[in-house]
C-alpha cells in the first residue's frame, strides 16, 4: 500500500516543474522565428509520439524547452568555471608580478649587468655576451613579439623569416644582437652588443614593466601591435604603464633625456592587416578615449593617472606628444615578406642605435 501523502507530494510536484516549462515556450514564442517554433513542434511531436515515457517522466511533457534549459544551465556552469581559471592563474605564484628581486621569476634572467666580467674560468665559459644597451620587447600578449625578436636575431636583410610556434609566456626571454654586421667572428665577440628582453604580455604582469622602463635600466622600447586585430588591448597597455605612468615619467625627466620608441605594426603579411597608417589613426583615437576617460574621473573623483600634456578639446599628435613625453615611431613588419620588404631592417637600425631609416 502506498503512502497517499508521498503520492500527492510527488505529483503535485510535476505539474508545478511542467508549468514553469510551458510558461517559458509560450513566453518565449512571439520572439522566436518560424523556423525554430517549427523545429520545437516536430522535436516534441517526435518524442511524445516514440519516447513517450521518456518525455513526459524526464521532460514533464515539454522536452524541447527541457533540452535548452539543461544546454543553457550547462554553458552557464562553463563560463563559470572558465571565469573561476582565469581568477586562479592572475592570482597564483604563476602571475609573478607581487615578487621582487632575486625571487622574480619574470626578469630572473636579467641580473646580468652591462659589461661585467671576472676573469675566472666559469666567467670565461659564459655565454652571455658584453652589452651595452638594453632594449625592451613589449606589447599585449600575442602582438608578435617573440617572433620578431627571433627574426632579428636568426635572419638577414631581405630574407623571408619563419618564427617557431609560440605560445603565451610568464617569463621574459633574452637575447643579444651585435652592433654591427662584421663578419669576422672575433671582431663579434669583442665587440658590445644590445642586449634584447621579449617581456611578457600577459595581463597579470603588466604592472611590473614600468619597472624595466627605467632610464637606468632601458635605453628604449620596442612596441607591438598585432595589425590584425583591434588596438584596445595594445594602447592599454601603451597609456596607463608607459605613457602616463608617474614612475617612468619621473625617472626620464630626472635623466634629461627622451624615451624612444618604435610601434611596430606586426603581421602586414596577412591580408586581413592594416597598414601603418590606418594603425596610426586607430591607436591615436583610442589614445584619445583613455585621456578623456582620464581627465573625467579627474573632474569627478579628483583622482586619475597623470593627463597626456594636451589641452581638452584637442586631438594627440602622435608625432610630438609634448614636453617629458616619449618620441614615437611606427614601422610595419611583415615576416613573410621577401624581398627586403618585411620591415626588419629598419626594427635592426632601431634596435642598434634607436635611428629611424
Amino acid at each position: 500500500m502506498t503512502n497517499p501523502q508521498h503520492e500527492n507530494s510527488a505529483s503535485g510536484d510535476v505539474p508545478t516543474t511542467r508549468i514553469v516549462l510551458r510558461s517559458m515556450r509560450l513566453s518565449a514564442a512571439p520572439y522566436l522565428p518560424p523556423p525554430v517554433l517549427s523545429a520545437i513542434h516536430i522535436t516534441d511531436s517526435y518524442l511524445h509520439v516514440n519516447h513517450a515515457s521518456f518525455s513526459s517522466t524526464y521532460c514533464y511533457s515539454e522536452p524541447s524547452v527541457s533540452i535548452l534549459s539543461a544546454i543553457f544551465s550547462a554553458y552557464v556552469v562553463l563560463r563559470l568555471i572558465q571565469g573561476l581559471q582565469y581568477w586562479w592563474s592572475s592570482t597564483t605564484k604563476r602571475s609573478t608580478a607581487h615578487l621582487s628581486g632575486e625571487d622574480d621569476a619574470v626578469l630572473s634572467g636579467l641580473s646580468q649587468k652591462s659589461n661585467e666580467r671576472t676573469d675566472n674560468k666559469s666567467a670565461q665559459d659564459d655565454a652571455v655576451p658584453l652589452f651595452d644597451e638594453t632594449v625592451v620587447f613589449c606589447g599585449a600578449s600575442g602582438a608578435g613579439k617573440t617572433a620578431l625578436l627571433h627574426c632579428l636575431c636568426n635572419e638577414h636583410d631581405g630574407d623571408s623569416c619563419k618564427p617557431p610556434m609560440t605560445t603565451t609566456s610568464l617569463v621574459a626571454n633574452v637575447a643579444y644582437i651585435a652592433t654591427s654586421d662584421s663578419a669576422d667572428e672575433d671582431t663579434k665577440n669583442k665587440t658590445a652588443a644590445v642586449r634584447l628582453v621579449d617581456y611578457p604580455g600577459h595581463p597579470s604582469l603588466s604592472t611590473k614593466l614600468t619597472s624595466l622602463l627605467l632610464p637606468h635600466q632601458t635605453a628604449r622600447v620596442v612596441f607591438a601591435i598585432d595589425a590584425t586585430k583591434p588596438v584596445t588591448d595594445g594602447v592599454a597597455i601603451l597609456y596607463k604603464f608607459i605613457l602616463t605612468n608617474n614612475q617612468v615619467r619621473s625617472a626620464w625627466k630626472a635623466s634629461g633625456k627622451s624615451l624612444s620608441i618604435l610601434i611596430v605594426c606586426t603581421k602586414e603579411d596577412d591580408k586581413k592587416a592594416k597598414n601603418h597608417k590606418r594603425m596610426k589613426i586607430q591607436i591615436r583615437n583610442e589614445l584619445d578615449r583613455l585621456r578623456k576617460v582620464d581627465f573625467a574621473m579627474e573632474d569627478v573623483t579628483g583622482n586619475g593617472s597623470t593627463p597626456m600634456s594636451i589641452a581638452k578639446g584637442k586631438t594627440i599628435e602622435l608625432d610630438d606628444l609634448g614636453p617629458g613625453m616619449p618620441e614615437l615611431h611606427f614601422v610595419e613588419t611583415g615576416l613573410g615578406n621577401k624581398g627586403g620588404n618585411n620591415g626588419l631592417k629598419a626594427v635592426r637600425e632601431f634596435v642598434r642605435t634607436g635611428d629611424m631609416i
